[in-house]
């Protein structure tokens, strides 16, 4: 696998953007709660676009900074705890008579039959706070990926394998024509300044 196809890294702007919706709450929120508030908060913004169906090839919400929940929980949230500014809190969520009955409607009709008394009253739930106080670490280094504007780093996840095959060859097709590009044109500043080299030097 060529991982330069597959960085795994969060933009400086999708974290700052997951930080304000955090500092913003009065409580902890849990995952599915900031990607809700995300979303709300970029369709409201530059990105009024609705979200792709579910038959699409495209993450959910392909122009937002967050474009998906498995880019935020897989992301963008573990980068923001490696560099100490959220961390995750541990709390148990008693179970309301509609989240109950909700649950319920999720079993079988024999499930339902025997959980019907034994269900518990409580959840565990897992939610992220900011951090009061960040112990003396180096920033985590956010650098441009090179190939972006072809389409290197893009989550490619959603789609099937026979998809994500040939966007991978088509993708590092064009990655290998920008560093033959690029190489070119140093080749050509370089020939450039040493003739301008050769020019001041003579007499």
């Amino acid at each position: 696998m060529d991982f330069w196809l597959f960085p795994g890294r969060a933009t400086k702007s999708a974290r700052k953007l997951v930080l304000s919706v955090i500092r913003e709450q009065q409580a902890p929120l849990t995952v599915q709660e900031i990607f809700k508030a995300v979303v709300q908060k970029e369709s409201s913004s530059e990105h009024p676009h609705p979200a792709t169906s579910e038959s699409s090839t495209e993450p959910p919400y392909p122009d937002h900074e967050i474009r998906s929940m498995r880019y935020l929980k897989g992301t963008v949230l573990p980068s923001l705890a490696r560099t100490y500014d959220i961390q995750q809190v541990h709390a148990l969520h008693t179970l309301t008579p509609e989240e109950v009955e909700q649950r319920l409607l999720t079993m079988t009709r024999s499930a339902r039959k025997a959980q019907a008394t034994a269900l518990p009253s409580t959840v565990d739930v897992w939610r992220w706070k900011l951090r009061t106080q960040k112990p003396r670490v180096q920033e985590e280094v956010v650098t441009k990926l090179f190939g972006e504007e072809v389409g290197a780093g893009e989550d490619w996840q959603h789609l099937n394998k026979r998809r994500q095959r040939a966007r991978k060859l088509k993708v590092g097709g064009d990655v290998r024509w920008l560093r033959k590009l690029e190489a070119a044109r140093k080749e050509a500043a370089d020939a450039s300044e040493a003739a301008e080299g050769e020019v001041a030097s003579v007499p």
